[in-house]
């Protein structure tokens, strides 16, 4: 299940040691101000985090998608609420080997919204105005690895991470004014070690594809964890 961050301290330790200390490396990379981005500190102070660990690889799919289902209920009440998931056990594999777990995520999701809506008519992948719809929400995922190495922004902790919050949360308080962006990427640039990726972009401008902002390798390759876009490699 999901916890909000300031139930965490009342979680037994020893029972949850796993989750406690994944959340606590993940603080101290997020809520730091060199961290690029400017609102990383915000949801610990307005309490709109909410963390949750998938116990193992085997997992991965259905308890993904669990977690990212309670995240939904929670988006209902708190709009700009984001879940922080750790998936346990994705350790000493390569970043192509973290890539291929996003997808199988990404996957995991869109069947259970078809299965939801089977009637739904939704943009495809290579639409600039699709997005991953669960439970009603549309969501933006962020996928974290520790195996990213040069591009420092997407590493956050010793475990395969998955931060997901609802994509129209980007159009409140700002966050995708023009100034703002820019502040952020030049941030981003002067963070990690590689140039900033070329697939990051503004939703729904017609150059710009969601699905390949959603996992970003160490080079500039495109990623393309739905695997419809003929530029994106699965």
């Amino acid at each position: 299940m999901l916890h909000r961050v300031d139930e965490l301290e009342h979680l037994p330790e020893r029972s949850h040691a796993r989750l406690l200390g994944f959340a606590r490396e993940f603080e101290a990379i997020v809520n730091n101000n060199r961290f690029p981005c400017v609102f990383s500190g915000r949801p610990f102070t307005t309490r709109e985090l909410y963390f949750g660990l998938v116990p193992g690889p085997d997992a991965v799919e259905d308890g993904t998608v669990a977690l990212l289902k309670q995240l939904c209920l929670v988006i209902r009440e708190v709009p700009d609420a984001i879940g922080v998931i750790f998936v346990d056990g994705v350790e000493g594999g390569t970043i192509t080997e973290d890539f291929a777990v996003a997808g199988r995520i990404v996957h995991a999701v869109m069947r259970a919204n078809a299965e939801a809506r089977p009637g739904a008519v939704l943009p495809r992948p290579d639409d600039p105005e699709w997005m991953l719809w669960l439970e009603d929400t549309g969501l933006f995922l962020n996928f974290s690895s520790p195996r990213h190495h040069a591009r420092r922004s997407r590493n956050v902790g010793s475990a395969f991470t998955v931060i997901a919050q609802a994509r129209d949360s980007f159009d409140r308080l700002g966050r995708s004014s023009p100034k703002v962006r820019d502040d952020i990427r030049r941030r981003v640039s002067d963070y990690d070690d590689v140039a900033p990726h070329p697939c990051l972009g503004n939703y729904g401008d017609p150059d710009s594809r969601e699905a390949l902002q959603f996992f970003l390798g160490d080079g500039v390759e495109p990623l393309d964890p739905t695997g419809a876009l003929r530029h994106g490699r699965q």
